[in-house]
């Protein structure tokens, strides 16, 4: 005691020292007071260390051991009043403020409290009651202004220390309803005004020591509750100055001391009963996952409060849920509230987010291993076996219940957040990683797998490849290795290890890896993803592409990096290139279109990123022909008509479609723009599908575009317009911008006929294929689709002379729809028809004569008269056996369009007239002087015509006179014959 007391400089040098010295003292007294065993002799020992409180000032440090080797003493004093009154000589003789002394003190009452619990609780009310009034008068103080009253904090500090240690020390077998009394009556909440530092910390490890005594009693069998647990946490999460809302703004060294304290009280307090609810749980680890976050310094503080919270964090997982499933869930839960701090920007964040992880993770596993409580039991760990993370002892539970399965763990989503950090800057981060990584499928290949999915795992593949990944953990920790060939190796691992379903998780949980805060851990998210896909894309369902391409397209979307969003560009062409590519087009066409609907994609930060994924298909060697046939399978796709409209008759399309419909144009633009070489190439290949598919969409925005609807008509010419760059048709082009926008029906009419005819002076070679498509497309629903369908047909069959088989081909089907709904579409074919060219014409002749026939009597004014024009240019060609059967019926039809009230229908009319009469010398001869006959009067009566062009077809085409016989000429007057004449 002399060389303690003395102060020798090494106590000076380490302040564990002082620590060692005390506990040797003091056990030293305890071994002494057990041999001499005689109570006369203690008492006066007592007796002298009473009188040694004399060589010590009221402020000095080195009391505290006094207190303390007092307390040993009186535990073994049998005589009440002597203790008491040596409990009051220890309260008046310590100094409270002085943290060492009211420590010191607090032990050494706890120390009394072994033996004579009941008196040292007397003495603590006593303190508390006076305490509690000096509290009121300090309260007072603040308005009343009078002279400062003594602090209470320090008071406060010591008494709860006091009753802590009390608790800590005293009989297992009393202390139960000791605390129960004492956590019911609130005392505690008396305690909770401090405001000193050192004070809340002192308040603090005496809610711990509650805890501890529990843990005590439950390791010699004394398994009891502690009540008001969950009240007893929220005392310490307040006052460690944390809550739900708090930020992290105050980094004090005292604030982040008592911090430190709290995470070991917390710990303490979840790892025993009751069971810690899940909000509490919840309340728990957001007031404290926080500290994740802090600064570095100062280092050895800071350092030690990670570490309690890594601790805490460990107790929650072994001390909540009931069987395997349950704690797999609160082991997920966890994690996934780690996430934050694992792909944080800071290193030292991330280090600690995964060396969290990771402990978490070893703990997990011990579970496994050790099993679960017996049933219906529940086991309290003593502080030692949590932080070793030890398991509670064998089971008696089957491992269905004990076990989690392991789908439970969410393999493709864990591994999907650690990943990243396997190819992390910073070395301890990528180390730490690989071992989190090795460890989650450790754990898995040891769980119970579902029916389902057992089939797809192969065992023997499986522990080849965690082996490969325990040798790359073995490896990293002992020697310096290229990072680049780990983080292969890793990822080729994980291929083989994930099962179907897992695989399919993390693809879909892709997004955040690849927009990952560390740009080199980002890249090489995206290259694993890359490395997945062509493995084994041939595992995904249509359903599970669809999400891996949102997926992708999110982090496209996020990112604005250009390499990294080309990175995940690459990874979309590879997933469509080695999966379903439909889906993967759809997807991609479907966010275009709700991009354009919704925003303005000319002002979006980084660029569009979908138009960046239409040019890296457009300039893929495998993607560019199966892209362009995609976006032309939706251009020649047909608007859905409504129930109640007529049939052809298409008013308006939905909103959605006019959306995917705009998506559709910009990505044809984009890819006749931006295709380079290999999409100039797949669009030199595909140049009568583009060309037929942009005419007919022309004739259906036109449609669009009567209504008022122009914006899909500009989108369709401006993909237009690119067409005819990409295939250097400079003269399409002009066409198209000198008349592209005339929405009538005439005049679009005319474009459509101008396009197909600089396309087949251009490129003569694709109007065989061209008109096989168009051909087809006269079958269509909708009308102006038909339409310029037939407009095109009109044009390219002038110059199909060369293709005989076409040639028929196309007389056929414009023969066949010259019965359609639409007017326009009759008087095309019929046009059509009459541009057969010269070497071919005769051939046909007489199909052309009976659609002219059967369209005179047509029920449309303008296809009649288009038939009436077409019949004068076929009479230019035609040969008398061809004319003779049907001249009779061509003369009847002719009489009845003679009286229209159309001028240029009667002007036609009657030049048609008089070019049938070359033909009337035939078979038919007599009945056509029949008609000669009942027809020159109202020919003779037109020669008056208001109209000067009917007036000049009647001169121009009365018949000759060799038409008639003598006796059939007398009939007329002869001012008749002479003005004839």
């Amino acid at each position: 005691m002399k060389a303690y007391i003395s102060d020798p400089e090494d106590l000076k040098q380490d302040s564990t020292y002082q620590e060692i010295w005390d506990n040797m003292i003091i056990n030293f007294l305890a071994e002494s007071l057990d041999v001499v065993n005689d109570n006369v002799w203690v008492i006066s020992l007592g007796d002298a260390f009473a009188r040694q409180y004399d060589l010590y000032a009221t402020s000095d440090g080195h009391s505290a051991l006094l207190h303390r080797c007092l307390g040993m003493l009186l535990q073994k004093v049998d005589d009440r009043i002597y203790v008491r009154e040596k409990i009051d000589l220890m309260c008046r003789h310590s100094s409270m403020s002085i943290p060492v002394n009211r420590l010191g003190l607090a032990q050494g009452i706890g120390l009394v409290a072994a033996s004579h619990l009941d008196t040292v609780l007397e003495k603590l009310k006593n303190i508390l009651e006076n305490a509690g009034q000096s509290a009121l008068q300090r309260f007072l103080s603040f308005f009343s202004f009078r002279e400062k009253v003594e602090d209470v904090d320090d008071t406060y500090a010591a008494l709860a220390l006091m009753y802590g240690y009390a608790a800590r020390y005293a009989p297992s077998t009393v202390i139960e309803a000791r605390i129960n009394a004492l956590v019911g009556t609130d005392m505690l909440g008396r305690f909770l005004h401090v405001q000193h530092p050192t004070a809340k910390q002192a308040v603090i490890t005496a809610i711990d020591l509650l805890g501890r005594a529990v843990i005590s009693a439950a390791e010699i069998g004394i398994s009891f509750p502690l009540q008001r647990r969950d009240q007893l946490l929220e005392y310490v999460l307040t006052l460690m100055g944390r809550d739900q809302s708090d930020d992290l703004v105050d980094f004090s060294i005292e604030l982040l001391q008592t911090q430190t304290v709290a995470l070991s009280a917390c710990t303490t307090l979840v790892s025993i009963e009751p069971r810690l609810p899940m909000e509490t749980r919840n309340r728990v680890m957001k007031a404290t996952l926080g500290f994740f976050a802090l600064p570095t310094e100062p280092s050895n503080i800071v350092e030690s409060l990670i570490t309690n919270l890594i601790i805490l964090l460990g107790a929650i997982l072994l001390t909540s849920g009931e069987d395997g499933r349950s704690r797999a869930e609160q082991l997920l839960h966890i994690l996934r509230q780690l996430d934050p701090y694992v792909s944080a920007s800071a290193e030292h964040q991330r280090r600690r987010g995964c060396v969290a992880v990771h402990e978490v993770l070893v703990k997990f596993r011990n579970l496994c291993s050790g099993g679960f409580g017996a049933s219906g039991s529940y086991p309290t760990l003593s502080l030692k076996h949590i932080d070793q993370g030890g398991p509670r002892g064998s089971s008696s539970l089957p491992s269905a219940f004990v076990l989690p399965n392991r789908d439970s763990l969410s393999l493709g989503e864990r591994i999907m957040a650690y990943l990243p950090r396997c190819a992390d800057t910073d070395d301890e981060v990528r180390k730490v990683a690989i071992q989190i990584i090795a460890l989650f499928f450790n754990i898995s290949l040891s769980l119970p797998k579902q029916k389902t999915s057992a089939n797809d795992i192969d065992l023997e593949s499986s522990y080849g490849a965690l082996s490969s990944l325990e040798d790359i953990v073995s490896i990293i920790r002992r020697a310096s290795v290229d990072q680049i060939e780990v983080f292969h190796r890793v990822v080729s691992s994980v291929c083989i290890l994930l099962s179907k379903d897992e695989l399919v998780v993390l693809l879909h949980s892709c997004t955040l890896a690849a927009c990952d805060k560390v740009k080199q851990s980002a890249d090489g998210s995206i290259q694993a993803i890359i490395v997945f896909i062509i493995r084994r894309g041939k595992d995904l369902r249509e359903a599970d592409v669809l999400r891996t391409t949102q997926s992708l397209l999110s982090s496209a979307i996020a990112l604005t990096d250009k390499h990294s969003r080309q990175e995940v560009l690459n990874a979309i062409s590879c997933l469509a290139e080695n999966t379903n590519h439909i889906v993967v087009f759809d997807e991609v066409l479907f966010v275009a279109g709700r991009d354009i609907c919704t925003k303005d994609i000319t002002r979006i930060r980084g660029g569009w990123a979908i138009q960046d994924v239409f040019y890296v298909f457009s300039q893929h060697k495998v993607l560019a022909t199966l892209f362009l046939e995609y976006i032309l399978s939706i251009l020649h796709k047909e608007p859905v008509a409504t129930n109640d409209s007529e049939k052809g008759e298409i008013n308006s399309e939905s909103s959605a479609d006019d959306c995917i419909l705009q998506a559709t144009m910009f990505a044809l633009n984009a890819f006749l723009r931006g295709g380079g070489k290999v999409g100039k190439q797949a669009v030199e290949q595909s140049y009568p599908s583009v060309l037929s598919a942009l005419i007919l969409k022309l004739g259906g925005l036109h449609g669009l575009a009567e209504l008022g609807r122009n914006e899909l008509l500009r989108s369709l010419l401006i993909a237009f317009q690119s067409f005819c760059d990409c295939v250097g048709d400079v003269e399409m082009g002009k066409i198209l911008a000198r008349d592209g926008e005339r929405t009538e029906k005439e005049k679009w009419i005319d474009l459509v006929q101008e396009v197909a005819c600089s396309s087949s002076v251009k490129r003569p070679n694709e109007v065989l294929p061209t008109c096989v498509i168009l051909s087809k497309s006269l079958d269509r629903n909708q009308r102006a689709e038909r339409e310029a369908a037939a407009a095109a047909l009109s044009e390219f069959i002038r110059h199909s002379e060369k293709e005989p088989a076409l040639l028929e081909q196309m007389v056929e089907e414009l023969c066949q729809h010259v019965t359609d709904d639409s007017p326009t579409v009759r008087s095309l074919c019929l046009r059509g028809l009459v541009q057969i060219p010269e070497s071919h014409i005769l051939n046909y002749i007489q199909q052309v004569l009976g659609v002219i026939l059967a369209l005179l009597e047509d029920a449309t004014e303008s296809v009649q008269l288009t038939a009436v024009q077409c019949l004068l240019t076929v009479l230019n060609v035609s040969e008398q056996d061809a004319v003779d059967p049907i001249l009779i019926s061509l003369l009847v039809r002719l009489r009845n369009l003679q009286i229209s009230m159309n001028t240029k229908m009667r002007s036609n009319a009657f030049a048609a007239y008089g070019a049938l009469s070359a033909y009337g010398a035939g078979s038919q001869h007599h009945a056509f002087l029949e008609q000669i006959h009942a027809t020159l009067p109202r020919l003779i009566l037109h020669l008056h015509d208001n109209d000067l062009s009917v007036r000049l077809a009647c001169r121009e085409h009365i018949p000759a006179p060799s038409a008639f016989d003598g006796s059939r000429w007398l009939v007329f007057t002869p001012q008749q014959a002479i003005f004839h004449i």
